[in-house]
Order: structure tokens, then sequence, then C-alpha cells
């Protein structure tokens, strides 16, 4: 099993469920010093889709999942690996067991796009499933203005 930290619509139990069939939500988890951005264009989503990068002093909340091998496979298809859209690191997360080192999809566009409310509404269903802090599901709410 592979800790996965998923920050963007992958919070969404619905769309993990299509994407990762048979992957474990283990709850939610934070990642200090970064903060979360968007980038590229997606056609998919019809605008700007979530990376982090880092910032001294703030937080990333997110959704630690236990995923296989075949589930990383998928994602890394879906996320853009093999083309260069996302690259694949392990970063610290302090989720409700601890410290975990876990696997994160990286953007490597650096050119910020305002998300499609589509988008953000997905982000906000994964923060409200897996009770995320109030604090944080106001600001994704705040991205829709």
């Amino acid at each position: 099993m592979t800790h996965y930290f998923a920050y963007g619509s992958n919070m969404d139990p619905k769309q993990m469920a299509s994407r990762c069939p048979g992957a474990m939500a283990v709850g939610r988890a934070r990642l200090a010093d970064y903060e979360l951005v968007f980038v590229w264009d997606s056609p998919g989503w019809g605008g700007g889709v979530a990376t982090v990068v880092p910032s001294s002093g703030r937080e990333v909340w997110g959704v630690l999942w236990d995923l296989t091998d075949e589930h990383v496979e998928g994602l890394d298809r879906y996320e853009g690996v093999a083309i260069g859209a996302y690259v694949r690191e392990h970063l610290d997360v302090e989720a409700e067991a601890g410290l975990v080192n876990a696997l994160i999809y990286l953007a490597t566009d650096t050119r910020r796009k305002q998300p499609s409310g589509r988008y953000v509404d997905a982000l906000i269903r994964g923060a409200q499933a897996f009770s995320l802090p109030e604090s944080y599901v106001e600001m994704l709410r705040a991205l829709r203005a």
C-alpha cells in the first residue's frame, strides 16, 4: 500500500471511487508550509487545476488515501505523469496518527489560472466529506467569487 495525499479534486470520494475503485480513505491530513494554487488550463475542468507550492507559514488540507500499485498507475495516467503535466513526489503530511510520508502529485506548469466553479465544487465536496476545517472550506468557497 502507498499513502497518497490528495489536495485537489481527488479529495472527492465519488471521483476517487471511479478513478481508483477500492482505494481506502485514511482520513484528513495537513501539509505544512505549502499553499494551494491553480495552474494550467484543464480542458476537462474548464479552468485551472490544483497544485501546491512551498509557502512558509501556510497550510494545505487534504485527504490521505491508501492505494495499491494499480491505483497509482491509474492516477499516473490521469494526472499526465508520462506527458510531464504532473510529477510524483513524496512529502511529509500530518495525519491523525502522526507524520506520514505520502505520495503527492505536483504540477509542472507555473502559470496561474482561475479554477472553474465545477472544479471548486469537487474540492468542496471532498473537504466536507472528510470534515476538513471549516476555515479551509470557507477559503475554498471564496474561490468561486
